[in-house]
């Protein structure tokens, strides 16, 4: 409808512009209201247009699937994501905030279904950007519209907490040695996104400087919310994509598996990522030497990550910046309003600092924040936004200031407000992100007996009991918090798998002498008895580890 009014409208104003003084004064006055009619119809079109693209952005379109998930209504949560995603191409989000709450209802075959879909789109990305980076950065319709209509690749912590996910699926459902796969393509897709923002930087520069565009920093962007993206915690993080979580569970992965020396890579790394004080990933790297091998024979090496919050919201907010737009009397600088995607205040829930297995204290340690990560990522991106959006702006401006100069007179000017009118109504930033995503990350580890225990965790409504079982030489345990509902994820409980009874080492008895000890008698000195050595007790330490883990 909008379409065809300008139409209408921009016919209209060509038939007065060239029959003009020609027209009678009836059909004058007859043709002016309907053209007045029109451009009503144009004007209030347009600011619905922009009204309804200030406020029906994505964040609103997935408000009921995460309001529903905080309450602990999956069912619900599942409805209004089906609802508000009706059409066959469904997208990256669509199968991310499936697989999500699919995971939280214990559901992980379909989860990792679902989450195979969104990797399946990212896989396509990573191909698009090995083969021609330049097309994936210059995505001709962010240019001419906004950034809303590219395709949407997921941001870059995004794409690899996809792989995390998928990894704590497999093991959930007892598959090792596929978490080891995502693992794997998790390091080699950073290694890809590192590449892509380095060449992503480079051409957003050259574009800037074509345009002749100044601003490349949203420090520069007068009312831009600087201080989201320049906290220390935010600075001190190296990129928007590596963490310490995703790391240490490498490391712990590859030391289930066998892989010491892989295993001593994942923790390192956690520990670069981390900073700070990090005795529990130094515990787990000095532990690699195998001197917890009695230990284990006896317990279960279990890992805990508990999960809270969601992910930030990204909402797009309105600022002008000065830009260059050519008229019919050469380039001026003209304010220009563009709307740039901000991080919200996000509901921040803290990171349980520890939690209790039976009577047992287990310490936590605070490892991520995807809120963190998630302004890294805005900042990593905005002076790709930066150059796009000030094209863009610029291109409107010249068609805005070409249709008044070509068209004159008064409805050269409505038309060029019109014109003005669409130009803001269709500039919105990208909200896309993924919801659903765990905001914090803490971990913490224990050896535990084998069979079943009592986990208890705080949460925001209070101490939250789970049952839990472990077999096996090691074990995941995932605990989520959402709002007040609590979710626990952990490897499948295997009876066959308890371990032999240690037997005590045998005590020392002493071996009786040919003469008592108090009568003998060596050169005046006292001759002690000699006792034979302890026998050794074979324990199930002894007996080679296999690479699969139970």
């Amino acid at each position: 409808m909008l379409k065809e009014t300008i139409r209408r409208l921009a016919s209209m104003h060509r038939s007065v512009a060239a029959r003009g003084r020609s027209m009678k004064k009836n059909q004058r006055k007859n043709t002016m209201s309907e053209y007045l009619h029109y451009l009503r119809r144009a004007v209030g079109l347009l600011s619905a247009a922009l009204l309804l693209g200030g406020c029906a952005g994505y964040q609103a379109k997935v408000a009921g699937t995460v309001g529903s998930a905080k309450a602990g209504r999956i069912d619900l949560a599942l409805a209004e994501l089906e609802k508000n995603n009706t059409g066959k191409d469904r997208d990256l989000l669509y199968y991310m905030e499936k697989g999500e709450l699919l995971r939280m209802q214990g559901d992980f075959a379909a989860s990792t279904a679902a989450l195979a879909e969104a990797d399946a789109k990212v896989r396509e990305w990573e191909e698009a950007v090995k083969a021609d980076p330049s097309k994936v950065i210059g995505d001709i319709g962010s240019f001419v519209l906004n950034d809303t209509t590219r395709r949407y690749d997921g941001r870059d912590y995004e794409k690899v907490f996809l792989s995390v996910r998928l990894a704590q699926n497999h093991i959930a459902s007892g598959d090792w040695d596929a978490a080891r796969v995502e693992i794997k393509k998790m390091h080699e897709r950073e290694a890809i996104i590192a590449e892509f923002r380095s060449k992503e930087l480079e051409e957003a520069k050259k574009g800037a400087e074509e345009k002749g565009v100044e601003i490349s920093s949203p420090k520069e962007i007068a009312g831009y919310p600087v201080d989201t993206l320049n906290a220390p915690e935010v600075l001190a993080l190296k990129n928007a994509y590596e963490s310490a979580v995703a790391n240490y569970l490498a490391g712990f992965v590859y030391e289930a598996l066998g892989e010491p020396s892989l295993a001593a890579a994942g923790y390192r790394k956690a520990i670069e990522m981390r900073g700070g004080n990090t005795p529990l990933i130094e515990e787990a790297l000095k532990n690699l030497d195998g001197s917890r091998t009695r230990l284990l024979a006896a317990g279960v090496d279990t890992l805990f990550v508990v999960e809270t919050g969601n992910a930030p919201a990204i909402a797009s907010r309105m600022l002008p910046i000065p830009l260059p737009i050519p008229g019919k009397n050469g380039l001026r600088v003209v304010m220009t309003p563009i709307s740039w995607p901000v991080v919200q205040e996000n509901e921040l829930l803290a990171s349980p600092a520890q939690l209790r297995i039976n009577d047992t204290t287990v310490p936590l340690t605070a490892m991520t924040s995807i809120d963190h990560m998630a302004r890294r990522a805005i900042s990593d991106e905005m002076p790709g936004i930066i150059a796009r959006s000030s094209i863009r702006a610029i291109v409107k401006g010249a068609t805005q200031a070409a249709i008044q100069d070509n068209a004159g007179g008064v409805g050269g000017a409505v038309l060029s407000l019109v014109a003005g009118i669409a130009a803001v109504a269709t500039e919105q930033a990208d909200e896309r992100a993924w919801r659903l995503l765990p905001n914090g990350f803490a971990v913490g580890r224990a050896i535990l007996p084998f069979g079943s225990h009592r986990l208890t965790v705080d949460s925001p409504l209070g101490p939250v009991t789970r049952d839990i079982q472990l077999s096996g030489k090691y074990a995941l345990v995932s605990v989520r918090h959402s709002g007040p509902a609590v979710y626990l994820a952990q490897t499948p409980f295997n009876p066959l798998l308890e371990p032999p009874k240690i037997a005590p080492a045998e005590p020392v008895v002493p071996v009786e002498t040919a003469a008592p000890v108090a009568s003998a008698k060596a050169g005046g000195k006292a001759v002690k008895s000699k006792t034979a050595p302890a026998a050794k007790a074979k324990t199930a330490s002894q007996t080679p580890q296999s690479r699969r883990t139970q």
